[in-house]
């Protein structure tokens, strides 16, 4: 599994071309020069994301809660 730097790395290449392919229809972006993402900028992506699950047959929030679970366990004990 790759680390969490090559994941970040790919989550950024995911909202990189999500924020591309949107930026027509956006009244906000953030800077191409910058890496300052937005926090709305990753809850729209992330909403669309549980939206195309739900149309897959997935429960949404139940798909958050898992991605909660992972998350904590990423970080370690604390």
């Amino acid at each position: 599994m790759p680390d969490k730097a090559k994941r970040a790395e790919l989550a950024q290449k995911a909202l990189d071309a999500y924020l591309q392919e949107h930026s027509d229809i956006r009244r906000w972006c953030y800077p191409p020069a910058s890496d300052d993402i937005g926090e709305s900028d990753v809850i729209d992506l992330v909403t669309d994301l549980m939206l195309l699950a739900e149309m897959k047959g997935y429960e949404p929030l139940s798909l958050i809660r898992k991605v909660e679970v992972h998350l904590q366990a990423e970080a370690g004990p604390s």
